[in-house]
């Protein structure tokens, strides 16, 4: 298993040398997303959203020696736009990209793992469907969890977090500094969330991911 050293190396270089896509997961709950990969010895992780791939080139640079699997339908982007994804991702020898329903595609590929160590990240489809698919894998056992991106909705003009109380971990941020930080303080050396943002995007807006786990 790697340090907490090495991940947050690792992470500094990929925030810095892959652009941040729009509407994507921003590089703080990339973060958590990689610190609870790296925690759980996790082997194959399966992404369901592939969309234009931001994601999951950072966490096929983030973990070289983990088998990643993206899954997407066509007719959500297109053949154009699944075409440019796949081209972006091929220089990824640890990525597949699946074209197909995730809602069919999860179940087949965790059981085709039954001895590996699995993680599911889930940034579509959205919402109560996210969740649902969510329980499914982890009915699993070689399921470790299954996390859903986009887990916030407006409320009274303000967005909170939209989590049933059987999501038993969410990420908020706090104005300055990452609650995550506490999990690796020792090898932060004094850096704040606003230079893991995109340039121009405010600090308080984030969509965090929900974590179910087994």
């Amino acid at each position: 298993m790697i340090s907490d050293e090495i991940l947050l190396e690792r992470f500094n270089k990929c925030n810095q040398s892959i652009p941040y896509q729009n509407h994507g997961i921003m590089p703080m709950e990339a973060f958590a997303l990689c610190k609870y990969i790296k925690d759980n010895e996790i082997t194959v992780l399966i992404e369901s959203g592939t969309a234009y791939g931001y994601s999951t080139e950072v966490l096929g640079n983030m973990f070289p020696d983990i088998k990643i699997i993206t899954i997407d339908i066509i007719r959500n982007y297109g053949q154009c736009v699944q075409n440019i994804t796949q081209d972006r991702l091929s220089y990824l020898n640890n990525v597949s990209c699946v074209v197909g329903d995730s809602n069919k595609e999860l179940p087949k590929l965790i059981d085709s793992f039954k001895e590996e160590t699995i993680a599911i990240f889930i940034d579509g489809p959205k919402g109560k469907d996210a969740k649902k698919l969510a329980y499914k894998c982890n009915e699993y056992d070689n399921v470790v969890f299954s996390a859903c991106h986009d887990q916030m909705e407006l409320q009274g003009g303000s967005y909170v977090p939209n989590l049933d109380p059987e999501f038993c971990k969410k990420y908020k941020f706090l104005d300055s500094e990452v609650d995550l930080v506490k999990l690796y303080e020792p090898h932060y050396k004094g850096q704040t969330i606003g230079e893991w943002f995109p340039k121009g995007m405010g600090i308080t807006f984030y969509p965090p991911t929900g974590y179910i786990f087994n």
